[in-house]
């Protein structure tokens, strides 16, 4: 019950369609990208502190492993409390209710956040691990202009998290946003259907299992999205490191908002194409259900409209 009947191209530029109809959602409904600049933010404080502040030199070997596994568990619980809130709001207004974020706040919380616990805790396992073996096999080298004072530039770079290139360290990016990815298509059946984690888990896999090209396609779409809106970073870290242009603390300041912007926006494109998608196979399903009853044939998933926000259907009133 796949979708394999249709070509790759086709499902891509259906994949490439959705992401274009998140935009304009977020046009619509900016309070949805809220919760992940907040999320950013306190992720971003967070780094600040343990970069410049915390007393690293106190630190045994095994408390610096210990410390550095709670920073990325505390990064993934931060992002993924955003991502419940952000699910909470679409089904909101996916059932015809009135956008409340304190409501969806707290039903991210009480609801959906203990059953994600197991989750969180293996993606961030997953990412230690994938940090550890990055810093084995990328050679990271110490850009000149980084040191242990904290200043416009230095935050810049931290925001950004930029590094000499290697493509060691591109093939653990993509692989640590693709593992970010299948946790994010995870997320709303515990927050829409109200599912274990187990459960939640397994009807991922099978959905992914089951429409693999989509899912593929959307995530490299996203990621060329995000090389594109990356490359006035690129050029300014360029500039100042190649070239040695002296850029004044106001220009890294607009640049820290750029990024904090950039990647908000990076984050909601992937939760929203994980929720669309997601959406999309409830809708889906539902039409097999229709067709098994009816005795028709079954359709598969591109036979049926992708949902949209901007439709004012209900999508998720009848599951």
């Amino acid at each position: 019950m796949g979708s394999s009947e249709r070509s790759f191209g086709y499902k891509f530029a259906r994949s490439v369609t959705i992401l274009a109809d998140t935009a304009k959602v977020l046009l619509r409904h900016p309070i949805l990208i809220l919760p992940i600049l907040i999320g950013w933010i306190f992720y971003f404080v967070e780094i600040i502190y343990f970069k410049y502040y915390f007393n690293w030199n106190a630190c045994t070997q095994n408390q610096l492993f210990l410390v550095i596994f709670l920073i990325i568990l505390s990064c993934c619980a931060i992002f993924s409390i955003s991502s419940f809130i952000m699910l909470e709001i679409i089904e909101q207004i996916e059932t015809n209710n009135k956008v409340n974020i304190f409501k969806a706040f707290s039903d991210a919380i009480f609801k959906d956040l203990y059953k994600a616990l197991p989750i969180i805790f293996i993606w961030a396992f997953i990412c230690f691990i994938l940090d550890i073996l990055e810093a084995i096999f990328s050679h990271k080298k110490v850009n000149d202009n980084e040191n242990d004072t904290l200043t416009f530039e230095n935050a810049a770079r931290i925001a950004a998290e930029y590094q000499s290139f290697s493509l060691a360290s591109l093939t653990f990016d993509l692989i640590k946003s693709g593992v970010r990815l299948i946790v994010f298509f995870i997320y709303p059946a515990i927050a829409w259907e109200e599912d274990n984690c187990i459960d939640a888990v397994k009807k991922a896999a099978v959905a992914i299992k089951q429409n693999f090209q989509e899912f593929l396609s959307g995530f490299f779409s996203i990621e060329i999205i995000a090389v594109i809106l990356g490359t006035p970073v690129g050029i300014m870290f360029y500039l100042a490191d190649e070239r040695n242009i002296v850029f004044s603390d106001n220009a890294w300041l607009i640049l820290i908002i750029y990024i904090a912007f950039v990647s908000s926006l990076y984050l909601y494109l992937q939760q929203m194409f994980a929720a669309t998608l997601y959406l999309w196979i409830i809708k889906w399903k539902r039409a097999v259900r229709k067709a098994k009853l009816d005795k028709t044939p079954e359709p598969v998933l591109q036979d049926i409209i992708p949902p949209s926000l901007l439709d004012n259907v209900p999508d998720l009133k009848y599951r």
